[in-house]
């Protein structure tokens, strides 16, 4: 990164503190104390990042933002906001700023920054934006996201933002969609992927538990309480918290959630003292939170505070074009998952899946594969492998269809899977995902043997 900075701020003693600051560092300095002049220096000298007071007595903070973005587009930009301005704070991000800080600016927290904004300009992520429809697939680690879509693409961007940024996130989208995934992406591409990824499940825990699970409780907090527990926002530290279907929270611990995102602090259950957290949010949810809003189900002030960047996945039906990629993709995996050869897909097999409508999204189609990869002989699958995959028996008019009972039902498809692994149990077992004994015992309870045995 080169080393040239604008600062613009109407205070004589923050362009001063700036200056030395970024001397320091060795980084070449230009300050300005309007937004007209420091919109014309940034046009003469194109820095590599401004630092940008978003009260200014010339002309609002957020229009030069949105000047810098036009004329200077390779420029970052860094918002100084004062603590009671999170609405123009959030309209900030949205328009393109790389972070925001806080008056009185810490030193400590503008170094972090600018850490993290060299990471986010060496790091991958800018190699998600881009446009060409030969990178069809963002990965991290073991995490994938495949598609090529204008939709997906959109997604992608949206991630590389909310990676270098930290601000709270709002992933929304139907169920099976990658929602989970979007937000594994988002940690571990960001600067604090070395930090815990904590995952709070609101539609799963019981009300009643919820809050000590999030917060945490002192001892004699409650009947049981024996011990101090700290809460997953205290584990996580400067991780990130995702909380997966966030519509499911009772309202009295939205407010609860909605004060930590307020002032980065919160109180233990049956406590009194505050506790600091510098805990990254992200949510994600397959509901309308706007109409509950209006239904008085979700609070308006914690909706607004969590979509500071909102990232829609789309259904599978609406990026059908990334199906031939994404199920190859899937095919692979689910290979290399249960043991199998590697499998691919016939024009017909391609055919059979785009045509579909997906409710279930991309968890559907992996089951699907999955399914037709087990009972499939060939390792080309064909329409007639997913169709049966997809419908069972309605595919086959000579067999006459009925209803099994569930013991039977169980019995054919572990024959199935022996049969298909060749009496191998320790495969059997891994493609089926029971132990070892597990099997052992329905294999004696349901009475199989190999067929050669007979």
């Amino acid at each position: 990164m080169a080393d040239s900075v604008l600062v613009i701020d109407d205070q004589p003693s923050i362009l001063q503190s700036m200056e030395v600051f970024f001397q320091l560092r060795a980084w070449k300095v230009h300050t300005a104390p309007n937004g007209r002049k420091g919109i014309a220096l940034a046009r003469k000298v194109r820095p590599d990042l401004v630092v940008l007071d978003i009260r200014l007595p010339d002309i609002d903070g957020l229009e030069v933002l949105k000047e810098l973005r036009s004329r200077v587009p390779e420029t970052e930009v860094i918002m100084i906001t004062a603590h009671q301005d999170m609405e123009s704070t959030i309209q900030a991000i949205k328009s393109g700023a790389f972070d925001y800080l806080h008056k009185p600016i810490d030193i400590d927290e503008m170094d972090n920054v600018l850490k993290r904004l060299l990471a986010v300009r060496m790091a991958s992520p800018a190699a998600v934006a881009d446009e060409s429809p030969k990178q069809p697939t963002l990965a991290v680690g073991t995490l994938h996201l495949v598609g090529k879509s204008k939709a997906m693409k959109e997604v992608f961007k949206k991630i590389a933002l909310a990676s270098g940024a930290r601000a709270t996130v709002l992933v929304q989208g139907e169920s099976g969609t990658g929602k989970d995934m979007v937000a594994q992406v988002i940690h571990r591409n960001s600067p604090w992927s070395n930090k815990p990824f904590t995952v709070m499940d609101c539609s799963t825990l019981a009300p009643s538990l919820v809050e000590s699970e999030l917060f945490g409780y002192e001892k004699g907090a409650f009947t049981g309480a024996d011990r101090t527990h700290a809460g997953r926002i205290e584990l996580t530290g400067d991780g990130t918290v995702f909380f997966d279907e966030i519509g499911e929270l009772p309202l009295h611990l939205q407010s609860r959630l909605l004060r930590f995102l307020q002032e980065g602090q919160f109180v233990r259950v049956g406590g009194v003292t505050p506790i600091q957290s510098n805990a990254r949010i992200i949510a994600a949810t397959n509901r309308d939170l706007m109409a509950m809003v209006a239904e008085g189900k979700f609070r308006e002030d914690l909706y607004f505070r969590l979509k500071v960047i909102t990232i829609h996945m789309p259904p599978l039906r609406d990026r059908r074009s990334d199906i031939p990629e994404l199920a190859q993709f899937l095919l692979e995996k689910v290979a290399a998952r249960s043991a199998l050869r590697s499998r691919t897909l016939s024009n017909e097999a391609i055919g059979e899946l785009m045509r579909r409508d997906w409710p279930g999204n991309v968890r559907e189609l992996e089951n699907t594969l999955t399914r037709a990869a087990l009972m499939s002989k060939s390792t080309v699958l064909s329409e007639e492998d997913i169709a049966l995959a997809l419908d069972g028996d309605q595919y086959r008019p000579s067999i006459e269809r009925s209803v099994k009972p569930l013991a039977e039902a169980e019995r054919d498809y572990i024959l199935f899977a022996l049969e298909s692994y060749n009496w191998s149990l320790g495969k059997t077992c891994q493609a089926l995902q029971i132990s070892r004994p597990t099997l052992r015992a329905k294999i004696k309870a349901f009475g199989l043997e190999k067929r050669s045995q007979k």
